[in-house]
């Protein structure tokens, strides 16, 4: 086993799965800043951003049926 290549591979996984979770949070906020601008519903904003994730979107929901800003 080439112990080089497996610390580079992992290494350069979990470098990847941090630069991925930086580019949604970064597109989230830019998709919430154009959106205010347009004058779309904070809800609609919220739907929209958490309809990729099932178990996102079932939060909003929730939130909203329990009368919270999402």
């Amino acid at each position: 086993m080439d112990w080089d290549s497996l610390f580079f591979n992992t290494a350069t996984l979990i470098l990847g799965v941090f630069v991925l979770d930086y580019g949604a949070d970064k597109f989230i906020d830019h998709t919430v800043i154009v959106g205010q601008r347009l004058g779309i519903s904070p809800t609609l904003i919220a739907l929209l951003t958490a309809g990729a994730e099932y178990e996102e979107l079932v939060v909003v929901v929730a939130a909203i049926l329990q009368g919270r800003t999402p």
